[in-house]
């Protein structure tokens, strides 16, 4: 169930806690002891040993780029239209901070800036939101959108994009 409201440049559904409820127990990005190997290895050459039952997140942990099956945008456009979003494969030619991997041809990638396993919601907001969004959709705000750094005040965007300087994209 959802409903529309207006937002910012375009129109915002709001979900009912059904339907959230169903979305956070059908995470695709949360990895358990239960999910079977083929869900790991669709996109890694092995699957990795869990130690508990808590979910595997990956916001921390380094890249390893042999690892997977696919690049970094393929596995994820498996999914996801990558399209929509930030333009990929572009080459960077700055330092990028070690939180934020670049592939191995020195490309953004979705894993950039984004995380792949851990849990969609968050404790607090991650993404930065028009006025509108935060005062209709609270529960919008407290998803992780699986960002490896905190974006509510655009900080993580801040980090390529400097206003100052003129896009480095």
């Amino acid at each position: 169930m959802f409903k529309i409201l207006p937002a910012c440049g375009g129109v915002l559904m709001v979900l009912t806690s059904v339907t959230l409820a169903q979305a956070a127990a059908d995470n695709p990005h949360l990895i358990t002891r239960q999910d079977p190997p083929a869900t790991c290895t669709a996109c890694h050459d092995s699957a990795p040993e869990l130690k508990d039952d808590n979910g595997f997140t990956s916001k921390n942990l380094p890249l390893d780029w042999p690892r997977f099956n696919q690049n970094g945008v393929a596995m994820c456009a498996s999914c996801h239209d990558v399209t929509a979003y930030h333009k990929v494969n572009l080459n960077v030619d700055f330092p990028s901070p070690a939180d934020l991997p670049l592939n191995p041809d020195h490309e953004i990638v979705c894993e950039t800036c984004h995380y792949t396993h851990g849990r969609l919601d968050s404790d607090k907001p991650q993404a930065s939101f028009c006025f509108l969004d935060r005062l209709l959709d609270d529960q919008r705000l407290h998803k992780s959108f699986l960002l490896r750094r905190d974006n509510s005040d655009g900080g993580l965007c801040l980090t390529c994009h400097n206003p100052d300087q003129g896009s480095k994209q």
